[in-house]
Order: structure tokens, then sequence, then C-alpha cells
């Protein structure tokens, strides 16, 4: 199929704040995908002259809705991050895809599951390569592991801590970091486009994007992918391309047809109060790479979106793979 892509390509080096729990200190790849709605609709809103609740509303009610983000390179390729049900042999270096063991299972509130196994269980890690291209996702969206090793560098990050400060004192257990991203030319982040009724991209070429508001570049191109075909396939995996969010944890109240699950570890966000000026309260989300395996024909309760909340903000946002 054919999808419309947004690229955001920075001018210069850009910073984006993060707020993490000292207890929970998980690092994030990505900055959120509210920075990206409030760069391009902040651009829109000064350029029409719109009021906050308008674009509060444009959000709401989904007229706008991008999938992301995701990183591309000076050639425009697009990256994701490295699927979890992906472990890498430390010795040979080769790499294996997580199958649904039916031998043992655990509970996870409640709810029995099936283990994961690999065709090697010696050795294995997170792989070395923390992204996977679009044409490798491609494969692997057809049970296949064809991953290449590559030395391109889409980006140098630095970062920079500090303490949250509340009436001229430290905030008690929070955490405040900067990570400022320097890109190569031509190269950024991207976003597909799934909706956009009100022609806003069409409108755009400059948004200013992280602390300081930095200038970045607006690009919309077409591009043809299967990632978000169906598969009919009986048992296959869900794979978030986008974090979810659910009140229990990592399982949906909806979990029927979820036989296992290969999850990164929980990760913190929190989105910026843009009413108050300050960063808004923490929450947990399974991050983007995890995958749910499901049988049979998956009763998406959450319709196109897999997640308890911020579906206006596309999370929760899954292609279906070959297992």
């Amino acid at each position: 199929m054919k999808i419309k892509t947004l690229f955001i390509k920075p001018i210069d080096y850009v910073g984006f704040r993060r707020a993490k729990n000292f207890s929970h200190s998980e690092e994030t790849i990505f900055p959120n995908i509210k920075t990206f709605y409030g760069a391009i609709l902040g651009s829109y809103f000064r350029k029409n002259n719109l009021k906050t609740q308008d674009i509060e509303e444009i959000i709401k009610s989904k007229k706008l809705k991008l999938i992301g983000p995701f990183l591309s390179d000076v050639d425009e390729n697009i990256y994701f991050r490295m699927p979890s049900i992906i472990k890498q042999n430390d010795e040979t270096k080769e790499y294996y895809k997580g199958k649904i063991d039916k031998s043992f299972t655990f509970p996870i509130n409640g709810k029995e599951l099936y283990g994961i196994r690999y065709d090697s269980m010696r050795n294995l890690k997170e792989p070395e390569k923390k992204y996977i291209s679009l044409k490798e996702l491609e494969e692997l969206k057809k049970g296949n592991i064809k991953i290449i090793e590559d030395n391109s560098q889409i980006y140098e990050k630095e970062e920079k801590v500090g303490i949250a400060l509340e009436n001229r004192k430290s905030k008690e257990n929070m955490l405040y970091s900067y990570t400022y991203f320097r890109f190569k030319e031509n190269s950024g982040f991207v976003l597909f486009v799934e909706k956009d009724e009100l022609k806003i991209l069409e409108d755009i070429d400059f948004v200013t994007l992280g602390t300081k508001g930095r200038l970045a570049k607006v690009e919309i191109k077409e591009i043809e992918t299967s990632i978000f075909d169906s598969i009919s396939d009986k048992e296959k995996g869900l794979l978030l391309l986008t974090p979810a969010y659910f009140n229990n944890g990592i399982l949906p109240v909806f979990n029927e047809n979820i036989i296992a699950v290969a999850n990164y570890k929980p990760e913190s966000l929190g989105f910026w109060d843009l009413k108050n000026n300050k960063p808004g309260e923490l929450f947990k989300v399974v991050p983007c790479g995890s995958v749910y395996y499901i049988d049979n024909e998956f009763k998406n309760e959450y319709s196109s979106n897999f997640t308890d909340k911020f579906s206006e903000y596309n999370f929760g946002k899954y292609i279906e793979i070959k297992l």
C-alpha cells in the first residue's frame, strides 16, 4: 500500500526534555509523539491565528493522525526500534527470532501465557544494532530474519541531567534530563500520516522543534510499503510501532486471544502541561518494539489502536507479523 510520510529534518541540533523517576530510569529512544504534534500544530496555529482550544479540538477529534516518531537517514531510509523478539548470539553474532513455547506457561494478571524460546538459547543478548530498517521489517513481517549490519550513524547524542526544583528546593525522587540530537545533514525524524482532514501538513514547510525552538524542515512524500497489510495466519504477532498504555500493566483488559508476550521493560513517559507550563505526571507504557502473540481471529476491542489511553496521539499502533 502507499502511505504519506512526513520527514522532519532538523537544521541544527535539537534537544528534548525528559522526566524520570529515580526508581524507574529506563531510557526511551525517541521523543514522544506529543512533541511532534505540538511542533506541527503550533506552526499551523501561528499561521492561521487559531486559539489554543482549536488546537486541542484537532487532537481530540483525531483530525490529524500521525504514526511515530521513527528515524530516517541521509538517503531517507526509515528505521524503527529493533523488535523485542529479535535476539543475537554474543559469540557468532547470529540473529534469532522468538517463538512460542507451549511446553510451559506462567501467570500475568491472572492469565496464563506461554513462554518464548529461541532456536539457540545460549549466549543470547539484546542485538547490538538498535534499529531495524523498513526493508528489514518488511522481511520480518513475512517471517524472515534478514538483518543487515551497517555502520551508518544517523545522529550523535548527548545527555545532560539535573534535579527538578519546587519552591527552590529539589523535588523528591524526580530526575530531569535533556537529550540533544545532532543529525547528519538530510537525516532526522519521520512519521507516517494516517489522516490529515484539514490538510494541515500541506501548509507547513518548517517547524520549531524541541527546547529553544530549533528549526526543522518538513517534507511530505509518498512511499510504498507492506508493513500495514493484514496477515491471514491464525497465529501471528502484533508488533507495537508506538507505545501502549494499559491500566493493568502490560496486558489489556480484552486479552482473550493473547497467548504470549515478548515486551521491553516498561518505560516512563510524561507530557508537558501547557496550561500550567510544567511537566505533567509520569506514567508507564509498554514500549514500541514489544510483541503480543495472538491466536485465532484477534478481536481488537480498541478499534485501530491497542491501548487504554492516549489513542488521540496514536498510542498502541501495531502491525501484524508472521511468527
